[in-house]
């Protein structure tokens, strides 16, 4: 008597072509955001600096495993710069509040930068889908540079309110960072511009 093996039903089809090591990896990258909350709400900057390490580490290794194993999915296209955009920003905005009594804090010129960059990108985005359809916008160096500066710049004032040491180079970290968030937020600007005169 021969055994046939089970045919898999399509929620469980679904489920592992979603579920994927990378998905999951980018899953676990946006519970690390609350752990590192209160991490840095209970002054615990040493296991924040772990988290926050743990976090890129894990962003680096479901790009490649979604790259060289082919699963990459629509859902993890929409995780992944999700999973990225909940840690800065929260890491910006907590490391900027005065409240917090931290030694070092993000500028607050320099959070309004980041975070007006970001929602202008949103906005240019919509503009572009809703008068000439749905386009990809290919990452720009000035944005990569944009993301490495302010990585490094999280991670700095992290390491220096770890060590309790006061930095004033950090004043020059900080200008980097938001001449560069500037640029890439126009560069993003002239080429959503190029589509829409495209469209005439």
């Amino acid at each position: 008597m021969t055994r046939t093996t089970p045919i898999p039903t399509r929620v469980e089809q679904y489920r592992s072509a979603v579920l994927t090591t990378a998905n999951q990896l980018t899953i676990l990258r946006i519970v690390f955001v609350p752990v590192f909350i209160i991490l840095l709400a209970y002054r615990e900057l040493g296991w924040a600096l772990g988290v926050f390490v743990l976090a890129g580490i894990s962003d680096v290794l479901d790009g490649i495993i979604a790259r060289r194993f082919g699963q990459k999915t629509s859902i993890g296209a929409a995780l992944d710069p999700l999973a990225d955009k909940l840690l800065m920003t929260t890491s910006i905005l907590i490391l900027a509040l005065p409240q917090m009594g931290f030694q070092n804090t993000i500028p607050r010129w320099l959070m309004i930068i980041i975070i007006f960059r970001d929602l202008f990108i949103v906005l240019v985005s919509l503009i572009t889908v809703l008068m000439v359809g749905w386009r990809k916008f290919l990452p720009s160096p000035y944005g990569k540079a944009s993301t490495v500066l302010q990585v490094l710049t999280v991670l700095t004032v992290l390491y220096s309110n770890w060590k309790s040491a006061a930095v004033p180079e950090l004043n020059i970290l900080f200008y980097m960072t938001g001449f560069m968030t500037g640029l890439s937020g126009l560069h993003y600007l002239a080429t959503g511009r190029r589509y829409w005169h495209f469209n005439d």
